[in-house]
């Protein structure tokens, strides 16, 4: 890993120089080729397109989307091989930290280790990128000021894995809110203490970043998107002369993208003769809902960092090209809101693609320029297997040259080999002389434990002691609040059959610990906890989906701190009319100050 420093260009393209930014979504797939210029950037070519269902429903379809990415490449004409890709999602962990100045390789396990409590994946097989944003003196020590990203390797592979089979050679990986971070610095002088909030909005999510003087401080996602928007148009509409005509969703997309969300005093018709009213009415309550879950998004940021504003909202991803959007949340959120838009930002504007598409088409474009633009200087979470290398550069070399090149290297190395060893052989000398007299000490170390052991039983009964007090375990947190995130986080087909409060240092809750220790998996910390039990109904696919994103939306509520997964098990036969799971799960409530 290489250690880098805060730069003032806004990305590292060079102006006149061709880079192309690669961003392979859930829904769609985005590309854009650009060339940066002296006053910003210019669009070169481009392409956008929907994945069909038909590789999505597939599970190994790395090799088919490389396919529908070559083709998109060949049919927009962009030649160039070298891309740049994005990397977002739950299997992503971004964090500021400030640690003590250390070597570039210790860095990567320091940034584990001040991380996992966060991760919930395999820390060992992670990939590990940090940012070096500044350096500060405390105490007569330097210290770093660090963005660290950490993402599951296994992630990263299946992305670089779709690259390759479409004959790409990805330069670098990195995560959006860098992208739209680059985008926008490229675009726009930002002063320092400004506080920006990009928000992403994309098919089935939307995702919320808070950034400061060049620190990601908080992100959020909302599991509300584009697909929501449509699913609200998907029925049967009563019309005036007593028919009736029904959207399916198909249609109910060209719906969405033809009308967007109509004026209040629109007054026309669908092909089907529904009113666009009609349309409005339907749509309203899902864009409420987004801008609530924002406002309270800005609001815990302001209160957890203690800012007064935010003082500027950058709106980007599909969703924003949504005809009256703009205007709805701008006359419902009190904050300057700008819209990303490469079409309409690029030096020279393309008059091949009608200005209604560039509305529509444009915002999702944003962090696939911001990829060309930045080239992932600040963070690559490319691992070093997919790196050029010098082993690579010789492996490619003439068999003569080559040989002659590693027996060098081979007698060098044998040189510094011998010398290691006699190196070693000293050191290991050194320590089986220290290790005789700490086996002498032995004895005097064993005193201390066992008055730990008795402290920690001391300690075990003063606390069976308070319990017995009156009003000795308050309430530390409003259940109202954790009532009203649980019943807007808990999806249609998931009933809750338990809520059970487990008090600090309750017996109830000790109770619970001892029997899950003797199964391997109890969390004993000394916390304050919420035991929910519930039934998830559906096929295989929609209950693990449904699971899957119930507990990533309650570790991103800021009501809760963390979640923990104690046990899913299918649903007896025939107790149910519908297969299904049981689960039952540990929320831990963020505490009152």
């Amino acid at each position: 890993m290489k250690l880098k420093l805060p730069s003032s260009s806004g990305g590292k393209s060079k102006p006149g120089q061709k880079s192309i930014g690669l961003d392979i979504g859930f829904h769609d797939i985005k590309i854009v080729e650009l060339v940066r210029t002296k006053k910003g950037f210019q669009i070169t070519k481009f392409a956008i397109k929907e994945i069909p269902a038909s590789i999505l429903q597939q599970k190994d379809r790395a090799a088919l989307l490389g396919d529908f990415i070559k083709g998109m490449f060949a049919e927009a004409k962009i030649k160039g091989k070298q891309v740049y890709l994005s990397i977002t999602g739950h299997n992503v962990i971004i964090r500021n930290a400030t640690l003590p100045k250390m070597p570039p390789e210790e860095l990567v396990d320091a940034a584990k280790w001040n991380a996992k409590e966060e991760v919930l994946f395999d820390l060992e097989k992670a990939v590990v990128d940090n940012y070096i944003m500044a350096e500060s003196e405390q105490d007569g020590a330097t210290f770093y000021e660090m963005l660290s990203v950490i993402v599951r390797g296994d992630v990263v592979d299946f992305l670089v894995s779709i690259a390759k089979a479409a004959g790409l050679q990805p330069k670098g990986v990195t995560v959006v809110p860098i992208a739209l971070w680059d985008y926008d610095a490229a675009l726009n002088k930002i002063e320092p203490g400004t506080v920006t909030s990009y928000i992403d909005m994309g098919s089935e999510r939307t995702r919320i970043y808070f950034v400061c003087d060049g620190q990601i401080l908080f992100s959020r996602e909302i599991p509300n998107g584009g697909k929501n928007l449509t699913a609200s148009l998907v029925g049967e509409y009563e019309l005036a002369d007593g028919k009736t005509a029904i959207i399916d969703s198909v249609r109910a997309e060209k719906i969405k993208k033809t009308f967007g969300f109509p004026a209040e005093d629109a007054d026309g018709k669908t092909e089907e003769d529904i009113p666009l009213s009609l349309i409005r009415e339907k749509l309203e309550p899902i864009l409420e809902k987004q801008v609530t879950e924002m406002d309270r998004s800005i609001e815990y940021f302001k209160n957890q960092y203690r800012k007064d504003s935010v003082d500027r909202l950058i709106l980007s991803g599909g969703g924003v090209g949504l005809s009256g959007l703009y205007q709805y949340l701008k006359a419902n959120l009190d904050l300057e809101i700008d819209r990303c838009n490469p079409f309409f930002q690029t030096d020279t504007e393309d008059e091949s693609i009608s200005k209604e598409n560039m509305k529509l088409y444009g915002p999702s474009l944003t962090a696939a320029a911001g990829l060309a633009l930045g080239q992932c200087d600040k963070i690559n979470v490319l691992p070093e297997k997919y790196r050029p290398s010098l082993k690579k550069t010789l492996a490619k070399l003439a068999p003569i040259a080559a040989v002659l090149l590693i027996g060098g290297l081979l007698y060098g190395y044998s040189s510094n080999l011998r010398q290691e060893v006699i190196t070693k052989k000293a050191l290991l000398t050194d320590k089986k002389v220290a290790l005789a007299k700490l086996q002498i000490r032995a004895p005097e170390l064993e005193k201390p434990a066992k008055e730990l052991k008795s402290l920690k039983e001391t300690m075990a009964a003063l606390k069976k002691e308070k319990r017995s007090l009156p009003g000795a375990t308050p309430f530390p947190f409003k259940f109202q609040d954790i009532y009203d995130e649980l019943a807007l986080l808990v999806q249609d087909n998931t009933s809750i059959a338990e809520i059970y409060f487990a008090a600090q240092g309750s017996e109830a809750q000790e109770g619970r610990e001892e029997d899950l220790s003797e199964k391997g998996n109890a969390d004993l910390s000394d916390r304050e906890r919420i035991k929910v039990t519930g039934h998830i109904f559906g096929g295989d696919l929609k209950v693990q989906n449904t699971l899957r994103f119930l507990l990533q939306d309650l570790k991103s509520s800021p009501i809760f701190q963390e979640v923990k997964l104690i046990r899913s098990k299918p649903l007896p036969e025939k107790t149910y009319n519908s297969l299904g799971i049981q689960f039952e799960l540990f929320i831990f409530p963020k505490t009152l100050s």
